[in-house]
């Protein structure tokens, strides 16, 4: 088993970890005020994320259940970003940080899509 091998896998490790560490910091700052609910979603969608992020990097490269894994990270990354837009709308989160949350986010995106892609799905041996 290979945990994380090649640049591309490593960026896309580190970029995710970035985000998830900072989203997990950050939403231990927000006000609760009735948002709890909101304000675990973003801690654990961010933490799943990465955790499938690192999953895909055990599986063989340009397999199957790698793409399944990454795709899976990739969901849930943009479903944290509603959850962040929406503690920025209901005044939980300020500018500054929400903006700074998204650029780690987006770069965390970016090498998801590298990774997948690589190679198409129809492309991969079954």
């Amino acid at each position: 088993m290979v945990v994380v091998s090649g640049d591309r896998r490593i960026r896309a490790f580190k970029a995710t970890e970035a985000f998830t560490v900072e989203a997990y910091r950050v939403s231990a700052t927000l006000t609760r005020n009735g948002s709890a609910g909101l304000i675990e979603a973003i801690r654990e969608v961010a933490v799943r994320s990465g955790g499938a992020l690192v999953a895909a990097t055990a599986s063989p490269a340009g397999g199957s259940a790698e793409r399944r894994l990454l795709e899976r990270a990739r969901e849930r990354m943009i479903e944290v970003r509603y959850y962040l837009y929406l503690a920025r709308r209901l005044g939980m989160l300020d500018v500054k940080r929400y903006r700074g949350l998204t650029l780690r986010q987006d770069a965390a995106l970016r090498e998801m899509e590298r990774l997948l892609s690589q190679r198409p799905a129809a492309a991969r041996p079954p």
